[in-house]
């Protein structure tokens, strides 16, 4: 099972394992990548807010890429700047710049930072990933680059909660996680109930439908897997609401809820696994927005509940205004 972390360089403990990691890349960029940090010249050539993000899989490194105040197109005002953009070749075709470009997202839209530049002459890779080319400018040794804008919406969610309800010992995996908040036309929301008894403790829950990512998988793919999955749902993906990290410490988790906005086209079967159907109990609940914030503060009676509360009431207070008065 892989589980697959972005890092900060900077932050990390074992600098000297990474940057031999880094040194392993066959691409001349990344060879430079790694001089400048290991004569620790980065911030010179970058800027002193920038950062190095390492998606890696426990000791070893997938791909890489700079979050950076300046690349190689010098000298401009635009910035910031996604470089040093690599994966090592056994683990090309897998989307995993996806990855490193929501984590580029997430840091942007924590700075208020509304678009983010790549210098490549990559055509067909970076469209992807909801980028549109912008000009093509010469870089630092003269010769063409295309440039690519990323648009960060600045109007999404940005929340960052902890655990306190389990003691933090450490933390050992992140998961990536798509959830929906649904609604239809007649302005109903829609959520799993679940009615658990595990490690977490005896609970009935509400929570949003939603799931881990898949290896490979885009969110937007992810999304509409998990809610015919688990409502039977076809739906439309109106926007993204945003991002919300937390912890469950009792399983040393990092969660990266990915929220978006979605409206319901039909209804069919549902696919729900075995787990899903004979361990949580899953079903649906149809509820108008204030029946739904009075479930979730029910729910609050446990651990998890309180929880799931806290990260989820924010979202859908958002997904309300996003909707306007099309929801009951």
């Amino acid at each position: 099972m892989q589980i697959m972390r972005v890092i900060n360089y900077f932050e990390s403990n074992r600098q000297s394992h990474w940057l031999n990691e880094i040194k392993r890349g066959d691409w001349g960029a990344a060879r430079f990548l790694y001089e400048l940090l290991r004569k620790e010249t980065f911030f010179d050539a970058a800027g002193e807010k920038s950062k190095v993000l390492l998606l890696t899989d426990g000791d070893e490194l997938i791909s890489f890429c700079t979050y950076a105040e300046k690349d190689d197109i010098q000298p401009t005002d635009l910035t910031p700047w996604m470089g040093f953009v690599y994966t090592f070749p056994e683990h090309r075709g897998h989307h995993y710049v996806g990855l490193l470009m929501e984590e580029v997202e997430r840091l942007a839209v924590k700075e208020g930072v509304s678009e983010v530049y790549i210098s490549t002459n990559h055509i067909g890779l970076y469209e992807k990933y909801g980028c549109k080319f912008k000009t093509e400018m010469n870089d630092m040794n003269g010769k063409p680059s295309r440039v690519y804008v990323k648009n960060i919406p600045t109007n999404e969610l940005q929340i960052e909660l902890q655990d306190t309800e389990w003691p933090f010992e450490y933390t050992d995996h992140d998961r990536r996680i798509a959830r929906a908040i649904v609604y239809d036309d007649d302005g109903y929301f829609y959520f799993v109930r679940a009615e658990r008894d595990d490690d977490f403790g005896r609970a009935t829950l509400i929570e949003t439908s939603g799931g881990g990512v898949e290896i490979g998988e885009d969110l937007y793919s992810a999304i509409k897997r998990e809610l015919q999955e688990e409502l039977g749902a076809e739906a439309e993906v109106i926007c993204r609401i945003g991002v919300v990290s937390d912890y469950y410490n009792l399983i040393h988790r990092h969660n990266l809820n990915n929220y978006f906005l979605c409206r319901v086209i039909s209804f069919g079967d549902k696919n729900l696994t075995r787990d899903e159907i004979e361990d949580f109990h899953l079903s649906t609940l149809k509820l108008t927005y204030e029946e739904a914030v009075a479930e979730y503060e029910k729910r609050r009676e446990t651990k998890l509940g309180r929880l799931i509360a806290n990260r989820e009431i924010p979202v859908l207070k958002k997904a309300r205004e996003f909707c306007g008065g099309d929801v009951l």
